[in-house]
């Protein structure tokens, strides 16, 4: 059976006290936030920005929930499971994704 990694596969070893690890790597396909729908897309940069569910729904003059479940949706879309990895992703130097300042 022959197993192969992507092209694009590098590793390096490190030394961690007196023991020595080999780290593997390689570059993750970012989806794009072409991918989400405007509603997603804007509820999903208002998230970013920090502000909660309830002030984007207040702001969108929408439910709390519809506003949880449209950042479900695009968290989903954009493999994200939290705030702060939505942040991280939208922070990233991809032009495809990054966003944020």
């Amino acid at each position: 059976m022959s197993e192969t990694g992507p092209a694009d596969l590098t590793a390096c070893r490190v030394r961690v006290g007196q023991s020595e690890v080999v780290i593997f790597s390689y570059r993750l396909e970012h989806p794009s936030l072409d991918a989400l729908t405007r509603a997603e897309r804007e509820v999903v940069l208002e998230a970013a920005r920090g502000l909660t569910n309830e002030e984007i729904a207040r702001l969108r003059k929408r439910s709390t929930r519809t506003i949880a479940n449209q950042l479900g949706c695009a968290f989903r879309k954009l493999g994200v499971q939290s705030r702060r990895e939505l942040v991280a992703l939208l922070s990233s130097e991809d032009p495809l994704v990054g966003v944020l300042p």
